[in-house]
């Protein structure tokens, strides 16, 4: 097979500004000063001050990795106030976790991670479910906007306990929405949410909130009644799907949740039911995400952007929210 030589699909310099796994261990794995540039620039993106006198003038503290203030010494921390507050990691590891689990297509398990930056399996856990929270507070950002939707009520997890399939089993309800370019062609964003339930308010509140609605747009669904409460506000096509057909009108909807479903069972090998929400945000954003080529300004712009969330923070907080909505915390 040969290709033109100036074809940019296969050309070093066409490649704009994508980082390869190489490129990013020569460019900053392999050197500390590099990393700790990046934190800097993201924590003083116009240059260091002081918070507290204002001075620009600064020095490192090695010995307890902080920088001094000049004039009044005050000490400041790349991360404070952060989601990485309290980060042991040094900076390349730290990094190279971050730019594995954005930019795997397909995810990577902790296992993995654990193995390829050479921590322990807890440390490893924890900066998947911190990378999680960076990509589910950045989808909270987005709504849908197109002229065309899909949506359903799909389901997942192990296989149900009671046998029984679709209403009546126990596995956990979520939300799913597709914006297409034209009508049952060329996806392009998706929005995902658990769910205590397939009923007809849960759906209004969540399309309200993230999808713009009008007469003239259009929204294919799969028969379900749930959904006539969005008539008034969109052209709802409601008729019942012959899956069977290769061409059928959900068919990108059906492929999405498909590969949510072995997503979770063969990179993750399942979720408890409290962790789902933290999943389904990462579904959605490596979906958004899919022509993403730099992910390094992004992180920048997560981390900046987050708050402080320990260990036991983090815990309480999926606790409380899965109480919220009817989810099992055990």
């Amino acid at each position: 097979m040969n290709y033109r030589r100036n074809n940019k699909r296969f050309s070093v310099a066409g490649r704009g500004e994508y980082l390869s796994t190489s490129d990013f261990i020569v460019e900053y794995y392999t050197n500390l000063d590099a990393c700790r540039k990046f934190f800097f620039d993201m924590k003083w993106p116009t240059g260091y001050y002081c918070e507290k006198c204002g001075c620009t003038h600064y020095y490192f503290m090695k010995s307890k990795n902080c920088y001094r203030c000049a004039h009044c010494k005050h000490d400041e921390r790349l991360f404070t106030n952060t989601i990485f507050q309290d980060n042991k990691l040094p900076l390349n590891v730290l990094l190279y976790g971050l730019f594995l689990i954005f930019t795997a297509k397909k995810g990577i398990s902790s296992l993995e991670l654990s193995e390829e930056l050479k921590v322990n399996y807890k440390t490893a856990c924890l900066l998947q479910t911190k990378a999680r929270i960076l990509m589910k507070n950045s989808n909270s950002k987005k709504s849908l906007d197109s002229s065309f939707y899909e949506s359903d009520v799909a389901y997942t997890g192990a296989p149900s306990h009671n046998g029984k399939r679709g209403l009546g089993t126990d596995k956990q309800p979520f939300l799913v929405v597709l914006s297409t370019e034209q009508e049952n062609q060329y996806p392009l964003y998706i929005k995902l949410h658990e769910v205590s339930s397939d009923s007809g308010n849960i759906i209004q509140e969540f399309f309200d909130q993230f999808v713009k609605m009008s007469n003239e747009r259009k929204l294919n669904t799969d028969g379900k009644t749930t959904y006539n409460i969005l008539k008034t506000r969109l052209q709802v096509i409601n008729e019942v799907i012959d899956y069977d057909k290769e061409d059928h009108r959900l068919y990108f909807l059906n492929k999405i949740i498909s590969n949510l479903n072995q997503y979770l069972l063969h990179v993750y090998h399942g979720a408890s039911k409290r962790m789902l929400p933290l999943y389904y945000g990462e579904y959605e954003w490596r979906f958004n995400h899919r022509k993403c080529r730099s992910i390094m300004n992004k992180i920048k712009n997560y981390i900046t952007q987050s708050g402080v969330a320990t260990r036991k923070m983090i815990r309480e907080s999926v606790d409380q929210y899965a109480m919220a909505r009817g989810l099992e915390i055990s």
